[in-house]
């Protein structure tokens, strides 16, 4: 196929100006920092599976690949080389160029790591695809695409990964709503839970709240018995807030089902419009910021997250990630000594009019960046990522290595993960509005035409001028730069 490349003027001025905007942003999307030691239990059972993993490719285009180069991998953290899919690609295809002093630390790795500062990743993507030295693979990233598969900086991969193969057959649903111009860049090995709200049932249990999680296996935690929640447990006079934490707005309106922008037959598509989204915008999010259930953040921690605060009891719920316990919460065990149990979560509440339970989910995904020459290893590492996404045995053994090395990952909460990712209660959704630009969809300022829509009427309710805003008056402002820059996009005109 043909590779995709631009002037490296034209891509680098543009590409940079437009993307590097998400410096420091904390998106659902950015991953962790793995470290994890060697785990000989989980390379023990890897060694039983490779046999069948080579079954499933036999006979097909994917069946004899050979890995001659190490991957090459640009990003602010390290892929542990420890988890499943690492372990099985190193018994599949070996590790390539091993022992090759010219990689010095990543001699003996299958990857070759480009460490990048966080803030300048996709500045940095930019000028090795226009200079030649492209890496082979890139996180992928809901806040920039299709932006970014628009702009050259990532290819299409259907020349070579063989999707016809059963082994995607649980996720080709799910591909199809990332397929952009007919064509596929992600190769979707698994989704994940994105947001959920982390709470302490001790503090609960001393506000006479009835347990979340109970309110969800009954059938009933949603907008109304969350609000009713908030009205028992909120005290702003005495710092009493009902939640915190980032991108709530967007999570409570993708629970209607439609998110702002979504992709539909390869195109972009506006939803601002949607009576669903107006409804639990001008309803739950408003009565959020109206009765100061909300933290107020714009006052009060320079709109920063406050997680102490939360951590205290002073917040009810917190937006986060699953892997937050162990990234972000592993010293609020030691200082505050929680109970085992204590802490645990439930996902954004349900929207009442659905009969489905619809949720965002993180899609992990590799992208192949525009220029790569390694194709080979791109496609031998998502397709071990699949072989192992949904293995049950190997998720034991991961989970194992968690309860190990980190604390509060009890039996209880890892069965309560595995329930919301795995039983298909939560039916996934995926919203692309900050994929169409970071110049008009920048995560880092509230304000901005794309995320200001939904975060001024959560946060203080004032637009750039300092004037009274609503979600209407928000929207009928920026609805012109937007619906351009959609146009644009599925017009080809960037």
């Amino acid at each position: 196929m043909k590779r995709r490349f631009k002037t490296a003027s034209a891509l680098v001025l543009s590409i940079a100006a437009v993307i590097s905007a998400t410096a420091c942003n904390q998106t659902p999307n950015q991953p962790e920092v793995t470290t994890n030691p060697d785990f000989a239990p989980l390379e023990e059972y890897i060694s039983t599976i490779t046999d069948s993993y080579k079954s499933k490719l036999a006979g097909g285009p994917n069946a004899d690949i050979k890995v001659e180069k190490k991957i090459k991998w640009l990003s602010h953290w390290a892929i542990d080389e420890t988890q499943a899919a690492a372990v099985l690609f190193k018994q599949v295809y070996g590790i390539p160029e091993m022992g090759n002093n010219d990689y010095g630390q990543f001699s003996n790795s299958i990857f070759d790591w480009k460490n990048v500062n966080y803030a300048d990743r996709y500045t940095q993507l930019a000028k090795d695809v226009t200079n030649g030295d492209s890496p082979d693979i890139f996180q992928f990233e809901i806040t920039n695409f299709p932006y970014t598969a628009c702009k050259g900086l990532f290819q299409p991969i259907d020349d070579y990964i063989d999707f016809s193969n059963p082994m995607w057959d649980s996720n080709r649903e799910t591909m199809e709503q990332f397929k952009w111009d007919n064509k596929s860049y992600c190769a979707i090995t698994a989704l994940n839970l994105d947001q959920v709200l982390f709470y302490r049932r001790s503090v609960v249990s001393e506000a006479g709240l009835t347990d979340p999680y109970e309110l969800v296996k009954a059938g009933n935690w949603n907008w109304n018995t969350f609000l009713e929640m908030c009205s028992q447990f909120s005290d702003p006079e005495a710092g009493k807030y009902c939640i915190d934490g980032h991108y709530i707005p967007d999570k409570f309106v993708c629970t209607t089902g439609v998110p702002l922008v979504e992709i539909k037959d390869g195109k972009l598509v506006n939803n601002f419009y949607n009576s669903d989204i107006e409804r639990c915008m001008t309803t739950v999010i408003d009565t959020m910021t109206k009765e100061n259930y909300r933290y107020p953040r714009h006052e009060l921690n320079g709109w920063s997250v406050n997680e102490s605060a939360w951590a205290k009891g002073d917040i009810l719920f917190l937006g986060g990630l699953e892997y937050d316990i162990k990234d972000k919460f592993q010293g609020y065990f030691k200082r505050f000594k929680w109970e085992d149990g204590d802490l645990f979560c439930v996902p954004v509440p349900k929207d009442p009019n659905t009969e489905k339970y619809y949720q965002t989910m993180k899609n992990d995904s590799y992208m192949l960046c525009g220029g790569a020459k390694n194709t080979a290893g791109f496609a031998a590492w998502n397709l071990c990522c699949m072989a192992t996404a949904y293995d049950k045995e190997a998720a034991k053994v991961g989970r194992l290595q968690l309860q190990t090395n980190y604390v509060g990952f009890s039996d209880e909460i890892m069965d309560w993960f595995d329930e919301l990712k795995y039983s298909g209660m939560l039916t996934p959704v995926f919203d692309f509005k900050d994929g169409i630009g970071q110049d008009i969809a920048d995560g880092n300022n509230a304000k901005n035409p794309v995320d200001g829509i939904l975060n001024i009427p959560f946060l203080d309710g004032l637009d750039n001028e300092g004037n009274p805003a609503t979600f209407t008056t928000i929207r009928a402002a920026n609805e012109g730069i937007v619906n351009s820059r959609i146009e644009d996009i599925n017009n080809g005109k960037l």
